[in-house]
């Protein structure tokens, strides 16, 4: 009975760990992935990377249609649209979002912020 208890828990461990190993880098946008795993390291990266990727003069049509790509879910807010993107976990939720401003159609600033939620 102890080893077949034994030979369900090492199966079942082997299941999770499969599964953390292969769930993560391939869900999450491409944008996101690689950041520290300390939400402070990690938040001041994804905010250059955004910078970069989308500057000051993008169409805001292209910052909406890349990120919509890349799974984030574009919302309104009292302040003008927010991109969201939330990667759901056993305990706690690691969240992006993205937000910016525009002008005339084009962007006139963007930012990132990336944190978490717990349970």
């Amino acid at each position: 009975m102890r080893l077949m208890i034994s030979a369900f828990s090492l199966l079942a461990a082997s299941i999770v760990t499969t599964c953390v190993i292969t769930s993560g880098t391939e869900r999450i946008p491409e944008i996101t992935r690689d950041l520290p795993a300390t939400y402070a390291e990690g938040e001041p990266i994804f905010d250059a990377r955004l910078k970069a990727r989308f500057p000051v003069g993008t169409a805001e049509n292209a910052i909406i249609e890349e990120l919509e790509r890349q799974g984030f879910s574009i919302k309104e807010g009292p302040h003008g649209r927010f991109a969201t993107f939330v990667e759901k976990k056993l305990i706690a939720s690691n969240i992006w979002n993205v937000g910016w401003e525009a002008e005339n159609g084009a962007v006139s600033k963007v930012w990132g912020v990336y944190g978490g939620r717990g349970p």
